[in-house]
């Protein structure tokens, strides 16, 4: 799960065994479901018992690959990582076709990574214009949408 993006039936086959461990009664008995299964999955001090969501999982687990290739985290993975698939380019700039699928799992969740943190600036080169947290709280495609949507390369760098 740490490596690839896992299909949407398998995370609802997943819940659905959770469920019915967590449901089903002795024997034929059956329980009620007095509560959402969303809300059990919440953690404990959001009100719910802290079970784990198979989705949100496969989500935070290769996020926290993307974390470590953005701040330079890693040995010899690292490296290869950097020849085979940046090739010299931030993070933000990399090649979005081809490669292996844990690449294309992993570049799929570029977003969630924007979303979560900001970006001290320095030169700019690294540091996407419309994507990227680097004034305010939100990226400046979401806040300008009517600019974003006529930009005419929105995948210029600040510098």
């Amino acid at each position: 799960m740490s490596f690839y993006n896992l299909p949407e039936t398998l995370h609802h086959e997943i819940a659905t065994v959770q469920g019915r461990f967590f449901w089903d009664g002795e024997g034929d008995k059956q329980k009620y479901h007095m509560v959402r299964w969303s809300e059990i999955c919440k953690p404990r001090d959001q009100g719910g018992l802290g079970i784990m969501s198979s989705k949100r999982m496969n989500i935070a687990l290769p996020t926290k690959w993307l974390w470590r290739i953005a701040n330079g985290e890693g040995g010899l993975w690292l490296h290869t990582i950097q020849q085979k698939y940046l090739r010299g380019q931030p993070l933000a700039f990399c090649q979005r076709s081809g490669g292996s699928q844990f690449w294309q799992s992993i570049i799929q969740l570029l977003p969630v990574l924007r979303v979560g943190t900001s970006i001290v600036v320095g030169s700019g080169t690294a540091t996407l214009f419309w994507f990227d947290r680097w004034a305010g709280d939100s990226p400046f495609a979401a806040r300008f949408p009517d600019m974003f949507s006529i930009a005419v390369d929105p995948r210029i760098s600040v510098g």
